[in-house]
């Protein structure tokens, strides 16, 4: 046997149950504790039946959540939280919220908790970023990880199609670039693939009925479950990278922008796959797995280009210069002009 490590993390994860039932189950029974919790006004029935469950002494709502996690709603945040002393943050949403708790519990002495209502996988991750005067800046730090995850199928389903698919996209990144990470290893590759055809089968279910059933959500859910969990088992290259930068720097929408970088970053890093690794990609989608993956986008009604996505031709330069900046593992060597290449094919 080849030599390996792995690192997983102790979290607790929930599948099935609906949210209230899931923290009833885990609120302590031998103590009252205070919840924060971070949610958008759209959450409001249901913080407000939570604040009823046994063993919640109180329960406060912070409400405002933005994409990219500003570092001015931390503060806010922050002041909101710091003199109420909530024992458990609660994340009740997408990566916005769960990023914004991810943040807040490194300013405050509190137990991170998450239900995501996306296929985001920052539930599950060690990972966390802030924007600040136009820069994203995401770091690991494993006290950012939720102890306990709730993956109510229920808050997913109620997602419309046009922000279900793109999610889905974004969490069957960490996937793809899973499989070709520095740092993957035979169990992070096993769950990469079980989460790839989980996606794959979801996606061809949805391309033939058109509708997001029980049984699709399910799928999706699961497959980013096993997405967010090795994005926080391996390290991560070009297509998070140039995610971060088109979001945080550019100002860009996470998902649409995991969506669209998904097949071109694959196509770029493809010839420098081992072939093994190749080989895996094959099994799942066949034959060139990034035109498999774009005609799945297409037929989904996801084919976005970036022009679409609100981003000029001319910043071209401007995102390289901010991806060559970085310093971080890659199959593919970056080169200024390939990657250059690569962002106008996205036109």
């Amino acid at each position: 046997m080849n030599p390996f490590s792995y690192k997983t993390h102790a979290v607790k994860v929930v599948f099935g149950k609906r949210t209230l039932e899931a923290l009833q189950d885990n609120l302590p029974k031998d103590k009252s504790i205070k919840v924060g919790i971070i949610a958008s006004k759209r959450n409001v029935d249901l913080v407000s039946e939570i604040a009823k469950l046994h063993g919640a002494e109180a329960v406060f709502h912070f409400d405002r959540i933005t994409q990219h996690v500003p570092r001015t709603l931390v503060e806010e945040a922050k002041v909101f939280f710091v003199d109420k002393k909530p024992d458990i943050l609660f994340c009740l949403g997408g990566g916005s919220a769960i990023g914004l708790g991810k943040a807040l519990v490194l300013e405050i002495d509190a137990e991170l908790w998450a239900a995501p209502s996306t296929y985001s996988g920052s539930e599950m991750t060690n990972i966390y970023g802030v924007s600040d005067k136009g820069v994203k800046t995401v770091k690991r730090d494993d006290r950012v990880h939720p102890k306990l995850v709730i993956f109510d199928p229920h808050l997913s389903l109620r997602m419309p199609l046009e922000l279900a698919i793109p999610s889905a996209f974004n969490a069957m990144a960490h996937l793809v670039e899973a499989l070709y990470a520095s740092e993957g290893n035979p169990v992070t590759r096993l769950l990469a693939k079980s989460g790839l055809n989980s996606f794959v089968t979801a996606f061809e279910d949805l391309l033939r009925v058109g509708t997001l059933s029980s049984e699709i959500n399910e799928k999706l859910l699961f497959g980013a479950y096993l997405g967010g969990k090795v994005l926080c088992e391996v390290n991560m290259g070009l297509h998070h990278k140039a995610a971060h930068v088109l979001g945080g720097n550019f100002g860009l929408e996470h998902s649409d922008i995991h969506t669209l970088l998904l097949p071109f970053v694959l196509e770029y890093q493809w010839e420098h796959l081992k072939p093994e690794e190749r080989e895996d990609f094959e099994e799942v989608f066949g034959n060139t797995p990034y035109k498999k993956i774009r005609r799945i986008q297409e037929g989904l009604n996801v084919g976005f280009s970036l022009s679409k996505l609100g981003f000029k031709e001319a910043d071209i330069p401007k995102a390289v210069k901010f991806l060559l900046e970085m310093n971080y593992p890659n199959p593919a060597p970056l080169d200024e002009v390939k990657l250059e290449e690569m962002f106008r094919k996205m036109l």
